[in-house]
């Protein structure tokens, strides 16, 4: 799917929660899965729901190699190799 997509299916899903189409917690539910579809499709990287803490806010990365990797290339991606 393309960033456009998704971008519209947040759009569309904001605008829902602010009509009161839908409630707080529909809303929150639904954006995580489009935003975890967006970090799987993007970064390659699945997010478990043990890892994830909802008290805290927060991923657990102390389990995930590939976020190492991940990083890693976002690093070199974003320097200029002429410098």
């Amino acid at each position: 799917m393309s960033d456009i997509s998704y971008s519209a299916k947040l759009r569309d899903l904001s605008k829902d929660y602010y009509q009161n189409h839908i409630r707080l917690d529909e809303y929150r539910s639904s954006r995580k899965l489009i935003i975890d579809k967006i970090d799987e499709e993007f970064n390659g990287r699945k997010i478990e729901a043990a890892a994830f803490d909802p008290a805290a806010g927060d991923i657990d990365d102390t389990s995930d190699d590939s976020s190492v990797f991940m990083k890693t290339i976002a690093f070199f991606k974003n320097s200029d190799v002429d410098e």
